[in-house]
This record gives structure tokens, C-alpha cells and sequence, in this order.
């Protein structure tokens, strides 16, 4: 059909006419735009794209005098009559795929509201469940739907087989990487939202795959790392975290007065702590330098949420502090002239 259009000079120069106006709107609208478009755009672009396609063939096949839109319908019709079968069969597979896929995403969601396992855990094991499922479901439906429609899998199976072998032992560091999100995963290392620290950066991880795990430190900076270079974490949520508060008191006080008194009024001047597990305790003194001696705080928090309660503490010992005219460190600096240091 090409050739044929290609003989007809009016069917040739309008095919290259429309190839050259579509090339053109690409690239005024890609010099227009001048950034990454967004969603909204980049759907646009694809409804535009498709539009203009569908036109110039609509157009070419016009400008072809042999061309029948009666030949090409009855054609469609009796394609389809005899591709029935098979087009049911294919459609079938795929609902039934979407349908699998999305009880298997039901029941993992259904599993975190009855409380079998916490949120934290289910998020990370939907992620890569369904991420397994989708690539499996991939796989599954292109081989029933290619047999479905005539073509032998068969030979390409082969194929797959020795490709996947070459790929295999060229791409072993992404063996690593997938078997080591595996473990991650089911060894429970850490899942989404715990606090960690690898290397020297420390943050939340926001997302587990079977390859790559990223982490956002606190500036909002996400780090990728690969699951196979994870060699040592430091999980900093697996358990509860201590906040714990250093106050220094002169040594004129007495350290038996101070530790009571701190015991006695901090729960009182402390606000309303949600994530404050235990009360306040003075554990003792824990040094003595400069005059002063120096009393710990401790208390149990929920992990990583020790920061806001270590500053409560401090301002409600400043106020302690403060109603009972306790004097707070001073530190002195002596200063002297060079003749009075010398005759000293």
C-alpha cells in the first residue's frame, strides 16, 4: 500500500508534507514549553500526538484515489468476526489479571485494619508483594495472549531462557541487590517509615524496593542506596528512644535538695506530651567540673520523638529553676594585667 501511495505524486508530497508539519509542532511546542511538562501536560501532549497521526493517515488515505472507507470497514468487520474468539479470550485474561492484582492489594490492606501485623510493616511488604505480583502478572498474561492469538511461546521461552543466562552472569550485582531486599524484607531489618542510619546518613526510609532503598534525612534529601551495599544499619525505631537532659547546678546547692525538687516539680511544669512515654526522672549527678555539678534527666519516649521532649524538660527546669531563686552556673574569667600577673 505504501508503494502504491508512493506512485501517486499528490499521495506522496502531502505524506511528506504532514511528516514535516508534525516534526515541526514537536519542536515549537517543546521550545515553547522549556521545562518538564506535568501530568496534565504530558496528556495533552499524548491526545495532541495521537490526534495528529490519526489525521494524517486519514488524510493520505484520502488523497489516494484508490482509497475506499467501505474497503476498510468491511475489512474491520470481517477481522473481527473471525477474531472473536480471541479477542474475548484476551480481554477475559487481562480482567482476570486486574482482578487478582487488586484482591491481593484488598487483602493486604484488609490484614493492616484487623491488626495482624502494624502499619509500618504492612506498607512494606505491600510494596513489594505487589510489586512481585505485577511483574508475574506481566509475564503470565503475554504468554497466554500471544497463544491465544496463534504465535508459538514456545521458541521465545528458549530464548527468554538462554537471554536470562547471559543476562545473568553479566548483571550480578542486580542479583545481589534483589536478593538482598528479600532479606531485608522478610528479616525485618527495618521497614517504611523507621528511622536509620547507613553509613553516615540518617533519616526515614520512605521506600523499600528489590533493588534500591531510599532514604529522607531531615533537610528533605533522599539518598538511594543499593540493597546490596546495605551492610550495616543502625535502626534507630525498633525500639523506644531516651531523651535525656544535663543540668548544671552551682555547688553551693545541695545535690540531695536539687534531685528532689527536680523529681517533685517537673511533671508539673511540663506541657501536655504525647509522645512522652514515662515521667521525667533525675537519675543523679553525673559530673562535677567548673564549680558546678551536673544532674541527668532521663525519660522514655516514642522512637525518634525524644527531640521536643528533651527541650520541654529544659524549659520546665528554667522555670523550677527560676520560682525557687536557684542560681544558675556562672562561669569566671579572671583577667590580669602583666604586671600584676608577674609580681604575683
Amino acid at each position: 500500500m505504501f508503494l502504491a501511495f508512493a506512485t501517486n505524486s499528490l499521495s506522496f508530497w502531502i505524506s511528506v508534507l504532514t511528516v514535516l508539519l508534525y516534526f515541526t509542532i514537536m519542536y515549537l511546542k517543546k521550545r515553547l514549553i522549556g521545562q518538564t511538562p506535568t501530568k496534565t501536560q504530558s496528556i495533552i501532549n499524548v491526545v495532541v500526538n495521537v490526534v495528529i497521526l490519526v489525521g494524517a493517515v486519514i488524510v493520505i488515505m484520502l488523497a489516494n484515489e484508490e482509497f475506499s472507507f467501505k474497503s476498510v470497514i468491511d475489512s474491520f468487520k470481517e477481522w473481527v468476526t473471525h477474531q472473536t474468539e480471541v479477542l474475548i479470550g484476551t480481554a477475559f485474561v487481562i480482567i482476570i489479571s486486574l482482578t487478582v492484582y487488586n484482591t491481593i492489594k484488598v487483602i493486604l490492606n484488609h490484614s493492616g485494619k484487623r491488626g495482624l501485623i502494624n502499619e509500618k510493616r504492612r506498607i512494606t511488604i505491600a510494596k513489594v508483594i505487589l510489586s512481585c505480583a505485577r511483574y508475574l502478572l506481566y509475564f503470565v498474561d503475554a504468554a497466554i495472549i500471544l497463544s491465544l492469538w496463534g504465535i508459538d511461546i514456545t521458541p521465545v521461552l528458549a530464548g527468554l531462557g538462554i537471554a536470562g543466562l547471559v543476562i545473568g552472569l553479566g548483571a550480578q550485582k542486580l542479583i545481589v541487590d534483589f536478593i538482598s531486599g528479600i532479606f531485608i524484607v522478610f528479616e525485618r531489618h527495618f521497614d517504611v517509615g523507621d528511622i536509620v542510619g547507613i553509613g553516615d546518613f540518617k533519616g526515614e526510609v520512605i521506600d523499600i524496593g528489590l533493588k534500591t532503598t531510599k532514604v529522607k534525612n531531615w533537610k528533605n534529601e533522599v539518598k538511594l542506596f543499593s540493597n546490596g551495599s546495605i551492610e550495616e544499619v543502625i535502626n534507630y525505631s525498633m525500639f523506644n528512644s531516651v531523651a535525656v537532659v544535663d543540668v548544671r547546678i552551682p555547688f553551693q546547692e545541695k545535690a540531695g535538695a536539687i534531685i528532689d525538687l527536680l523529681n517533685k516539680e517537673i511533671t508539673k511544669h511540663l506541657p501536655d506530651l504525647p509522645n512522652l512515654l514515662t515521667p521525667p526522672t533525675v537519675v543523679g549527678m553525673v559530673d562535677m567540673v567548673d564549680n558546678n555539678m551536673t544532674f541527668r534527666i532521663t525519660a522514655n519516649t516514642v522512637s525518634e520523638q525524644q527531640y521536643g521532649v528533651e527541650r520541654a524538660i529544659r524549659k520546665a527546669v528554667k522555670d523550677i529553676l527560676e520560682e525557687h531563686h536557684i542560681a544558675y552556673p556562672k562561669q569566671e574569667i579572671k583577667v590580669f594585667r602583666g604586671e600584676d600577673h608577674d609580681r604575683d
